[in-house]
């Protein structure tokens, strides 16, 4: 070895006689080959002709075929494999060498760390490699490089296809398993009865677009929903581009105590308002739900959080985005804001696949429903900067208050009294229903909720 190093020659790191001893026992043991074969890929091992027995074995498992030494000799010399490996004669040797067939899972253990090794080796020289070509932006380098290693400590380097007879298989399972439950609410809640009727909740990997004009509420619908999911369990993380944290916590308190924002902002808080207070900031201990107050970030930077976050909490199933119109690609050159939208939009909707969490964000419309005459309500062409938004979005969700409109010219005021209600019109739902809820609006507490089901009824088309 000290001869090798002198000639700056590094092996890389292996255990061959491990390698040997968990095909020996998966050779002898069916228990050792389910033990193995849910630590180790084929790739693990450092020898070709090993990932090759490897491979074989799992593929008569998966198969349902009997393994022992002949029908593993015979399996290879179908694939045309058999003296690649050293014959019947080599795998009799690893049954023979292999003496304690019930550590089969430490020895799998053993060639998955050295074959980390050997990945984070490989990682090394790919960004010594980008770093010193200058080709990309370093962001560029870090997100990949980040993204690459995650997956090494998590062993999450899988197979990219499915076999379409699993698919289904899970597809009759969930049917099943909604079917027990009584059509239950499968995604995650918004809370809103209506909504979630037309929606079955928000799924993940879904990008869901919240738009509306200013002051119509985008803000406290996503909060809303920020609340109510983190409340039932769920992993939230809210990125606010445009509001600090402190003034998106007055809110969430506001609209979770009943006590008015403006007495909230001004310190003017009766004894009972105390009360109701400390029992909404006693409801937000042990949620796990973050606020990143970032006044710039990029897609490549969000994704980064998103992904520690999900390390850290052990999960992540909901991220809100406030909003759109406030992020830029970074580094990249791209001379038409239009360009730069779609490629926003483009990369958080594969964020929100690769981190398999749905993505609410929240976007601002163009002055279209203002020009309008009628009752205003917004369209998928009103949608600002660019046509990418509905086309990478999985649901489009808009918003109309009642009163925020006088007349076909004139904005009205906004009134602080109860009864005012907002329609929430689901333009766009890829995978299912559109239709309108109407849901109630309370300013003074920023807060939307339920109206009762004899008041309105959901429309669906």
């Amino acid at each position: 070895m000290d001869e090798e190093r002198n000639n700056n020659v590094l092996i890389p790191p292996q255990d061959i006689e491990a390698e040997k001893a968990v095909l020996g026992a998966m050779l002898k043991s069916q228990d050792a080959r389910a033990d193995a074969g849910g630590i180790l890929k084929p790739d693990d091992f450092y020898l070709k002709e090993h990932q090759e027995i490897f491979r074989t074995m799992m593929e008569m498992e998966q198969k349902g075929t009997g393994v022992d030494i002949t029908t593993v000799y015979s399996a290879l010399r179908q694939r045309k494999t058999a003296e690649m490996v050293g014959g019947i004669t080599y795998l009799s040797k690893l049954m023979d060498e292999t003496i304690v067939v019930s550590n089969a899972k430490y020895y799998a253990a053993t060639v998955v760390d050295k074959s980390k090794m050997r990945q984070l080796i490989a990682e090394s020289e790919k960004i010594r490699e980008a770093a010193y070509s200058s080709e990309l932006p370093p962001d560029d380098i870090l997100d990949g490089a980040e993204q690459r290693i995650l997956e090494i400590a998590q062993k999450t380097q899988k197979v990219r296809y499915t076999d379409i007879s699993d698919v289904i298989v899970e597809n009759i399972k969930e049917i099943q398993e909604l079917e027990r439950k009584g059509g239950e609410i499968k995604g995650i809640e918004t809370g809103f009865r209506d909504v979630d009727r037309i929606l079955g909740g928000f799924q993940k990997t879904d990008l869901i677009i919240l738009a509306a004009r200013p002051g119509v509420g985008k803000t406290a619908w996503a909060l809303n929903i920020a609340e109510h999911a983190a409340s039932i369990g769920h992993k939230v993380m809210v990125f606010s581009l445009e509001m600090s944290n402190l003034q998106l916590g007055q809110r969430l308190l506001s609209m979770t105590s009943s006590v008015p924002l403006e007495n909230i902002r001004k310190g003017e808080v009766s004894p009972e308002d105390w009360d109701s207070l400390s029992a909404a900031q006693d409801s937000f201990f042990g949620t796990d739900m973050v606020i990143d107050e970032s006044s710039v970030i990029t897609p490549v930077e969000m994704k980064n959080k998103c992904r520690r976050f999900k390390q850290e909490k052990g999960g992540l199933d909901l991220v809100i985005i406030d909003y759109l119109q406030l992020m830029s690609m970074g580094g990249y050159r791209i001379e038409q804001r239009e360009k730069e939208i779609a490629a926003i939009t483009r990369s958080i909707k594969i964020m929100a696949k690769e981190l398999d969490c749905a993505v609410i964000l929240l976007s601002q419309l163009s002055r279209g429903p203002e020009q309008r005459g009628g009752d205003h309500m917004p369209k998928l062409s009103d949608l600002r900067d660019s046509g990418a938004i509905e086309q990478d979005a999985d649901v489009v969700i808009f918003l109309k208050r009642e009163d925020y409109y006088q007349s076909d010219d004139e904005r009205a005021q906004t009134d602080n009294s109860t009864g005012l209600t907002c329609v929430v019109n689901i333009a766009k739902h890829r995978n299912g229903p559109v239709g309108t809820a109407t849901l109630a609006w309370v300013p003074r507490y920023v807060k939307f909720g339920n109206i009762a089901h004899e008041q309105t009824v959901p429309r669906q088309f």
